[in-house]
């Protein structure tokens, strides 16, 4: 085994075995990690981006989690030489899909030859983008055109089934315990959108008797039907998680959702029994357990106003969600008493609107009032409106006085 670089280099040559991958200066390891480590490999631009797991990682404990490998571009050539480097330019591209190519076959990321099941052209909308989903003993790998990334089984955390509004579509939410990264970027959740008429027919890859050694002893051999309905089967059978949808709340127009936005996006509200859930971007889960409080804002009713927000505090942080048609007040209100949530501002408000409503309509009410505030005025010596006004008399005579004190010296 080479020795470790201490030299303080960062460049080499990348050196890709069986079980690891190195970067060697001078037949010293500059870095080394175990292949398993990588959970994905892209390529951007002139970099070949690894992201590496983070299991082992205790809660307050640091670990690398990217690395990131960069091909430099060749010099410029002559315009003598120009053809040669155009040639040399491609030799170079080459090269960088080459050496990512392999990462990923020896990380065994990308390729879908030992898979259990396949299933092609799966349209993602978080992360955007068509991918295919292999089927593995222990997790499941999406690779597409450009990234490619991976999710244990018992990373996954929930399932949501949920119609959109267009009655074409259906979103299916997976949770995810660990997130997945692209980039800068992290995804707790992967929503995958389904068209209801698209249909699929697939068939394992695994005989009936190796399904039933790995544990896989509910997945039939073969599936057919519709797409959201085959990857929802295969999904909640291998995990033993239920797929959530909506039931009992609707909105003026019938639908399961609410149209509002999250800022600065627009996306779909679901009620759910237990929850709340927001798609598109960001993906908001809430539990109903988790809600110490919801406040209704914007809610006096004005023909300018047409619209009214919610603020949903929790545990640790709160959530707007703004520009709610206001036909749909009464609904959430219902739909939130009857989950026993506690709501503020919208009662207030309300009597607040209800009261004045209720003075306009009994003049005399009002007029009492106002007899009752005249004599607590007239009765009430200490009030400093009455005390204005009696100085401002005392001054008026005064300067009465001065004035017939000038006529009479003039005299």
């Amino acid at each position: 085994m080479a020795d470790q670089s201490i030299k303080g280099t960062n460049w080499g040559r990348v050196i890709i075995d069986d079980k690891n991958l190195s970067l060697s200066h001078l037949s010293q390891n500059v870095i080394k990690f175990p292949l398993k480590r990588i959970t994905n490999s892209n390529i951007q631009k002139n970099d070949i981006v690894l992201q590496l797991s983070t299991e082992e990682c205790a809660e307050n404990e640091d670990m690398l989690c990217e690395v990131r490998f960069y091909i430099p571009p060749r010099e410029q050539k002559t315009e003598k030489k120009k053809q040669e480097s155009n040639e040399e330019e491609q030799d170079e591209i080459s090269y960088l899909q080459q050496v990512q190519n392999q990462i990923v076959k020896k990380a065994k990321i990308g390729g879908s030859s030992d898979s259990i099941l396949t299933i092609h052209e799966v349209p993602l909308i978080v992360p955007r983008g068509k991918y295919t989903m292999d089927f593995f003993k222990k997790d499941i790998r999406f690779h597409g055109n450009t990234y490619q990334f991976n999710t244990d089984y018992k990373s996954i955390t929930r399932f949501f089934l949920l119609p959109m509004p267009d009655e074409v579509n259906l979103s299916l939410v997976v949770g995810l315990e660990n997130p997945i990264k692209q980039g800068q970027t992290a995804y707790n959740y992967i929503v995958m959108q389904f068209r209801k008429d698209l249909e699929i027919q697939i068939e394992m890859k695994y005989t009936r008797e190796q399904l039933d050694n790995i544990g896989w002893k509910g997945i039939r051999l073969e599936y057919s039907g519709s797409m959201f309905d085959v990857v929802c089967d295969i999904l909640s059978e291998i995990t033993g998680i239920k797929v959530v949808s909506p039931k009992n709340f609707k909105c003026k127009n019938g639908l399961f959702c609410l149209r509002c936005s999250v800022v600065p996006h627009s996306g779909f509200l679901f009620p759910l029994e237990k929850s709340l859930l927001y798609i598109q971007k960001p993906v908001i889960y809430i539990k109903h357990d988790d809600i110490k409080e919801i406040i209704f804002q914007r809610i006096t009713q004005t023909t300018q106003n047409k619209f009214f927000d919610i603020k949903i505090v929790t545990q640790n942080t709160s959530h707007l969600f703004s520009t709610i048609d206001r036909e749909e007040l009464d609904n959430l209100s219902q739909y939130f008493n009857s989950k026993k949530l506690e709501v503020k501002k919208i009662q207030e408000e309300n009597e607040g609107i209800k009261n004045g409503k209720e003075d306009n309509e009994d003049g005399s009410q009002n007029g009492n009032d106002h007899k009752i505030t005249l004599s607590q005025m007239d009765s009430d010596e200490d009030d400093e409106d009455f005390q204005a006004q009696e100085d401002s008399y005392n001054s008026v005579q005064f300067q009465q006085k001065v004035q017939k004190t000038t006529r009479n010296v003039k005299k």
